[in-house]
This record gives structure tokens, sequence and C-alpha cells, in this order.
């Protein structure tokens, strides 16, 4: 279980086809109108092909420019015509439930083609946040709106009557645009009022929104705003909804230095079936663990920031916990003796080897890179560490 804790331009006026003419709702199966929706209500593959259907249309418009959707729009009055057809009674089941996973697979591939053209925008963000914001008042689904919250939230984008845009917004997102999730719902609802939270919860609100898109989290967020982002989009839930959004790929990895594959090497044998035994949670762990590393390989001084979020202060304590047992290890049941001590034994050799690439690629001053290199170290060695000791 998870932790219980509008501003639009003329453009999206101007759409030729008005978007309830182009949305298709599933069919009232308590009242089928028509001979195809009593094909699509016999048949219970067929009606959650069509609440499929209906969602990603849903979702392939909002994630396209108002300007652009003609195309879309020609399609699915193409579809519909044809589905009448093939779906005119009960023995057509098996073609019509084909015709529903051809268009499915059309618009699947025509969605994810809008997201990275969606992605190209918000990455031109760090060089002109205004272009950004204007481009992105051409859309209409949540992915877009949540980015037009972060950017007037976090200030980059000034916008007239800020607090009440900001609401606006999250509503029609909440409301409008997001999947039918009561867990995300619930969490969502949770963050309280965004315009008078802090950075970190409107971070959070995005990290939810991209969670349901294929969308990564930019390098941006992080370089930017540090220590907020990194809590923000690190483990939450503890399952498989941990897997997303993606997370942005650093220029290099600090943990694929040599020095730390020869630590990893002496763990890797008893960190990788604790990962099994643990079940869907593993996702949140491995989740942390790519936050972890990008935090360490992409701005290692905000290592040594103080957590901000209540979670991540019981993070930390947990961490301080983890790496008071590693240097005192005495279970080697679950961790052999002998590897315990050869990861003692190449450890600091990957910790020299992390200060030197602090000063040399991130310019941090000797002590600086020190202290956020033993950081690093402790991030690593606790994570994987948390997984073989005692729950408490």
């Amino acid at each position: 279980m998870p932790r219980s804790s509008w501003l639009f331009g003329p453009a999206l006026s101007l759409c030729l086809i008005p978007f309830a003419a182009i949305a298709q709702t599933p069919p009232d199966c308590a009242k089928p109108v028509g001979r195809a929706d009593r094909t699509i209500c016999a048949s219970v593959d067929l009606k959650v092909a069509a609440e499929e259907l209906a969602t990603l249309l849903r979702d392939t418009l909002g994630n396209t420019p108002a300007d652009d959707r003609d195309t879309i729009a020609r399609a699915q009055k193409a579809f519909l015509t044809e589905r009448d057809g093939t779906c005119a009674d009960k023995s057509t089941i098996t073609a019509c439930r084909a015709l529903y996973e051809t268009r499915t697979a059309d618009l699947a591939a025509q969605n994810s083609t809008a997201q990275k053209k969606l992605a190209a925008v918000v990455a031109g963000i760090p060089k002109d946040a205004k272009a950004a914001a204007m481009a992105l008042q051409r859309y209409n689904g949540a992915p877009a709106k949540a980015w037009l919250v972060y950017l007037y939230q976090s200030g980059a984008v000034a916008v007239p009557d800020k607090d009440a845009t900001v609401r606006r917004l999250v509503d029609e997102i909440v409301n409008q645009g997001l999947p039918k999730d009561p867990y995300l719902l619930e969490e969502m609802a949770n963050l309280g009022d965004i315009p008078s939270a802090p950075l970190g919860t409107s971070l959070l609100f995005l990290r939810h929104v991209l969670s349901t898109t294929e969308m990564d989290a930019p390098c941006f967020l992080f370089t930017k705003h540090g220590q907020p982002a990194f809590e923000a989009f690190g483990a939450f839930w503890g399952n498989a909804r941990d897997e997303t959004p993606g997370l942005c790929n650093p220029p290099s990895s600090l943990f694929d230095l040599p020095e730390w594959k020869a630590v990893s090497t002496h763990m890797d044998p008893a960190i990788e079936p604790a990962l099994v035994e643990r079940g869907s949670i593993r996702h949140g762990y491995e989740r942390q663990f790519e936050v972890d590393d990008l935090q360490a390989s992409l701005v290692p001084s905000t290592l040594l920031e103080a957590p901000m979020s209540a979670e991540a202060k019981k993070m930390a304590e947990q961490r301080g916990r983890a790496v008071a047992a590693f240097r005192s290890w005495g279970d080697f049941d679950a961790w052999p003796e002998k590897e315990y001590r050869a990861a003692m034994h190449t450890l600091p050799a990957a910790i020299t080897a992390t200060s030197k690439l602090y000063r040399e690629k991130f310019k941090l001053n000797p002590q600086t890179a020190d202290q956020a290199a033993k950081a690093a170290a402790d991030r690593f060695i606790a994570g994987r560490l948390g997984l073989i000791m005692p729950d408490e």
C-alpha cells in the first residue's frame, strides 16, 4: 500500500472539430444504443477493449497540440464507421475484437510519438521557459498541464493570479486527465493545496502525473532543484509502481567505476537473492538504487544536503543504522564473512576514486569531495545492506 500522507491560450479553442465529436466513450451497457453497442456489451473482452480505446484516445488527443488533431479526428471517425458495420451482431465478435486491436495499436503508436514530441518541448525549458510554456498551452492533456503547474509554481514562468491558475490546472488533471486509479488519486489528494505547498510537493505532483506516461524525468529537474527533486522521484510506493516515471541517464555513472564494480562483486551474491525474496517490494529498493546513482553521478554536492521531507529524514536515519551495521557486520549467514571482508577491503579504493572524480570533474574542493565521496559510499552500502538486515 502507498503512503497515506488553466491556463490555456487561445490556440486550444481553435480545433476545428469539437473534442466531444471525436472523443469516444464506451457504450452504456445498461442502455445500449445500436447494434454495435449491443455486440460490444455482449462480450467482456470487447467492453474492456472499448474502455481501453476510449482512454487511449483521450490521452493521445491530450498529448497532441490542438491544431494537430485533425488526423486523429478523421481516423477515429473512419474507425467508428467501420466499427458500426463490423460489429453489427454477436456473430461478428471475433472480427470486432480484431478491429479494436488494430485501432488500439495505431493509437498507441501515435500516442507514443506524441509523447516524444511533448518531451522535446519539455527539454527546452532550461533554455527558454516562457517559450516552452506557450507551447505547452497548446495541449490539454495531464502531462502538459502538470509541466505548466511546475513552471508556474517554481517561478520559472510568471502568470497572472498564479494560485488560482495552478489550482484550476490541478483540478483538471486530477478530475479529467488521469486514469481511474484509486491509489494514485488518493496520494494526489493527500498532497493538499499545491500553490501553498513547498516546491518538493509540486515535484511529487509532477512525478505522479509522469508515472502514467512514457515520459522520463529530465536531468534538469535534478541539477536545478537538487535534494527536493531527488526526494520527489525516489522510492515512494514500495512496489512495481516505482518503476515509473523513468529517470534521465547521467553522462556517466559513478558506480560504473572499476573500483565500485569491485565492491559490487562482493555484495551482489548476497543482495540479488534478497531482492527476489522481497517480491514486489524490490521495485522500491531498485528505484532508490537508481536515484542514489543519479544523485551521486549528476549532482554529488547534494549528497551533503539535509533531508527535507519527513520520509527522507526517516530514510536518512535508516541509512545511518545500516552504515553502522556494515562496520560491525556479524550475520555471516546472510552475507558470508569472506565476501564481507573483501567488500570492506575494496571500499576505501572506491571512495578514493570517487573523491578524485568529484575534484576533477565537478570541481569540488578537496574537503567537500571527500565528504561527498563518503556520502556516496554510505548510499551505496546502506541501500543494499537494508535488503539483508532484519526488518524493524
